[in-house]
Formats: structure tokens, C-alpha cells, sequence
């Protein structure tokens, strides 16, 4: 092979690997027609992993027997490398390890969450919208990003009414980001698995925990992205994380 030959053909793979790459970045989110198994039950194929910093993924992530295996730390989540819309999502979870406490000694809850709709970059949080897992506030939404929501929106609008000229108020109302779930906690125990119930259709996402309707978002202004699963400084597992297409 001479020398112009050689070239032509170092740039011709180059070219054929960037509009490889540029076909994968601009990949349609896959709107799934039959059920997705989104682990494989062995290791984490399929999931990036996000961390903010410290040990590598593999200390904080691990999969045994079909169960992920979160250590809580450091901050970060793992997402599915492909972008998914349209789809029933199913995640159980589950508590493991001894109770938290803050610097006062004082009970706090666990913490972690399911980020659906996720769009890069991948930060710190990401842009998302986050079915709360925290304990007894599982079913709650969170608008991360500038992400919104016609029910958070009409929070938010009424919380701003009723603040008037308290800037502490104002402030408060501006900055939440929550929209509660509708009824009492419907987990289950620490250490029973719970299942959470997740339907994305359109701009609309219901979710139920132990087969309660906890929340419905409506107006939703992502319909599509990565789905994750956090790490939030408490033990966590999950398992049978799947979808299947909308009826």
C-alpha cells in the first residue's frame, strides 16, 4: 500500500467513525414494542455510571444475583446508556443497612430516586424529572434542572400568591422544586421490597407505589431521556428493572 493509499484509507476510517458517532448522539429515544429486561442480572451492561467524585463505580455498584447493589456513596446515579419514551417502567427497591443519623444524632430518612426523562450533560444533578424513593415520601416528584410540570407550576404560582411581599416566603416558594404525593406512605417496612410502578405517556407520568396511585404529573416539558437510578448516601437495592410497551 503507498503512501496516498495508506492516507485515503486512515481518513476514510476517521470519517466513518465520526458519522458513526454522530449517528449514536442523534438516536431517536427507543419507544419500546415489547418488554426490556434493563438488567441482565450478571453486571452492569447498559449503564453509564455518574459520580460527583470519589472510588471507582465498581465500589459503589455492584450486581449480585440479579440485585444491584448500591453502597450509597458517593453522590451520583447510574442511567441507561440508551433514551427510552412511551413506557411502563417497573423498579423494586428495597433498604439495606443500619439506620441513618444526622450530626445531632437524630433520625433522617434514607435517600435515593428514580430520575425519568434524563437529559445531558450528565451532572449533579441532571435535567429530570425525579420519582422520589426517600423513606415515606416515595411517589413524590421533583422538577431537577428546569424541568416543569403543570401541577408543580400551579404550586409554585399559588405558594408566590399567598408569600405577597415576605421575600423569605417569595424565596421559599420560587426555589421548591416539589410536588407531594396524594395520599399517606404506601411503603412497605425497611427491608421488604416495594415496587414502584412508573407510566410515561407523552407529557404525562403516573406513578404507583405498591400498586397505590401516589402522583400524576401532567404538561410535562421533557418526554423522553435516560432513566436513573441514585446513589444518595443511604444502602439501596434494586432489582426486576424492566419496561413494557404502553397498551
Amino acid at each position: 500500500m503507498n503512501t496516498l493509499t495508506a492516507s485515503l484509507s486512515r481518513r476514510a476510517a476517521t470519517l466513518a467513525a465520526f458519522f458513526c458517532l454522530a449517528q449514536l448522539a442523534s438516536a431517536e429515544a427507543i419507544k419500546p414494542d415489547q418488554p426490556v429486561a434493563l438488567c441482565n442480572g450478571r453486571d452492569l451492561t447498559g449503564w453509564v455510571p455518574v459520580a460527583k467524585e470519589g472510588p471507582p463505580p465498581a465500589d459503589t455498584w455492584q450486581v449480585v444475583d440479579g440485585v444491584i447493589k448500591c453502597t450509597g456513596q458517593p453522590a451520583g446515579y447510574i442511567r441507561t446508556a440508551a433514551r427510552y419514551r412511551d413506557y411502563r417502567l417497573t423498579v423494586d427497591w428495597r433498604w439495606t443497612g443500619p439506620a441513618l443519623v444526622d450530626a445531632q444524632g437524630k433520625p433522617r430518612n434514607r435517600n435515593s430516586g428514580v430520575l425519568l426523562h434524563t437529559q445531558a450533560p450528565d451532572a449533579i444533578w441532571p435535567r429530570s424529572l425525579e420519582a422520589q424513593l426517600m423513606e415515606t415520601n416515595a411517589g413524590d416528584f421533583y422538577v431537577i434542572g428546569g424541568v416543569e410540570t403543570a401541577e408543580h407550576a400551579r404550586i409554585v404560582a399559588a405558594a408566590v400568591t399567598a408569600a405577597g411581599t415576605d421575600e423569605k416566603a417569595l424565596n421559599s416558594a420560587r426555589n421548591n422544586r416539589r410536588t407531594p404525593k396524594a395520599q399517606s406512605s404506601s411503603e412497605k417496612p425497611t427491608g421488604e421490597w416495594n415496587t414502584y410502578d412508573i407510566t410515561c405517556a407523552g407529557d404525562t407520568v403516573i406513578v404507583r407505589v405498591n400498586g397505590v396511585e401516589q402522583n400524576r404529573a401532567t404538561g410535562v416539558t421533557v418526554r423522553e431521556g435516560h432513566i436513573c437510578l441514585q446513589s444518595e448516601g443511604a444502602a439501596i437495592e434494586f432489582r426486576n428493572v424492566r419496561l413494557e410497551p404502553l397498551n
